[in-house]
């Protein structure tokens, strides 16, 4: 362990990350029962590489983690190339003690980055979602699932003001509608909206004038910098000819459920005393004993897991106003940008959950006689 340590210490210089994946290193000789950060972040590798991977596609941020895992003497099988959560690192994080909290998340690749460029802008979307969770369940509604939670969060005052902002907007295949979209994160960017310079954190919900953030990245007005997001957002580079809009739409329509149709597969599983959470993990392993009937609900369960990690996830996008054939370029504004897309947070999130997701979808979506 102490070998392994030290030579992540010479590679990374990570002095914070070394003593933390010490410590857990040393939790799990003394057998220690509780569920530490590396079982959480192996399990989440597993879930990626299984079920979003195939999806997310070269949008979905990489790396090695086998140092990571050799630490713990870990089967090399298990050194998966795909990465779960805090794949971007920014020295700007307004939680300083994460460095400690989430030690192995500093050993994955920084989607701020653009290896050969220091001049780097960062955007950071996190877009949500609009849609009810079950794709057959889209009865019209008079405004959609997030500007709901946004109605219910400034009336209750969690939020100072309103945005404008709605994901109808953002995943439209219309560049208009888009423009429209970014420009209301930029007037209230709330949560959903921060900008990088560098790795310095320049524009948010704290501090967003927008006038001072155009001037640090070069950029002469606001229009010039949407028209420069939107030709990113929009253009296609998957194998089958889709933008990254269009990935993470198909991954929230995924699960064919509603939500009181997934809580009793969840109570069914109560019912014959099996811990959904548990068995999903044994499922990531191959080794399930479950029977046809319930690996189908199983699968299921897991379906709706992934339609909410679509629902949650950031688009970071990094871009430089230099050519670079070994990234994606987009001409606009008369110029070439060279940049790189990358869908991050994607960890796992607990399916013991969805009796609070049914609370949610009851009381933003249910019609005057209560029904979902």
């Amino acid at each position: 362990i102490i070998t392994h340590a030290m030579k992540l210490l010479l590679c990374s210089g990570e002095v914070q990350c070394l003593i933390s994946i010490l410590l857990q290193a040393l939790k799990l000789l003394k057998g220690s029962g509780e569920e530490d950060y590396l079982s959480l972040y192996v399990r989440n590798c597993r879930y990626v590489s299984i079920c979003i991977a195939p999806i997310f596609g070269s949008f979905l941020c990489y790396g090695q983690i086998a140092q990571l895992l050799s630490i713990a003497r870990l089967p090399g099988s298990l050194s998966l190339t795909v990465v779960s959560k805090l794949q971007h690192r920014r020295n700007s994080l307004k939680d300083s003690s994460i460095n400690v909290k989430c030690p192995y998340g500093l050993l994955m690749p920084d989607a701020c980055a653009l290896p050969g460029h220091t001049d780097i802008m960062t955007i950071e979307i996190k877009p949500k979602a609009y849609l009810r969770t079950a794709t057959d369940h889209q009865a019209p509604l008079k405004c959609c699932r997030f500007c709901s939670q946004i109605e219910k969060r400034y009336h209750d005052g969690a939020i100072p003001e309103r945005t404008r902002y709605c994901p109808r907007d953002f995943f439209s295949t219309r560049a208009s509608k888009v423009s429209h979209s970014i420009n209301c994160l930029l007037d209230c960017p709330l949560s959903y909206l921060t900008v990088h310079k560098d790795g310095r954190r320049i524009f948010d919900e704290d501090n967003h004038n927008v006038e001072e953030m155009l001037q640090a990245t070069g950029y002469k007005s606001r229009s010039e910098l949407i028209n420069v997001i939107v030709k990113m957002l929009l253009s296609k580079r998957t194998p089958n000819n889709r933008s990254v809009l269009e990935v993470i739409l198909e991954a929230q329509l995924i699960n064919p459920h509603s939500i009181p149709e997934l809580c009793d597969i969840y109570a069914i599983f109560r019912s014959h005393g099996l811990d959904i959470d548990q068995e999903i993990a044994v499922w990531l392993t191959g080794d399930s004993s479950l029977d046809h009937e319930f690996l189908s609900l199983l699968e299921s369960v897991v379906k709706f897991s992934i339609s909410i990690i679509a629902q949650d996830v950031s688009i970071m996008l990094s871009i430089t106003p230099e050519s670079d054939d070994k990234l994606s370029q987009v001409i606009a504004n008369g110029r070439v940008y060279a940049y790189k897309i990358s869908i991050v947070d994607v960890d796992l999130k607990s399916v013991k959950k969805l009796p609070v997701y049914m609370a949610q979808e009851k009381e933003l979506t249910a019609t005057e006689d209560g029904q979902i």
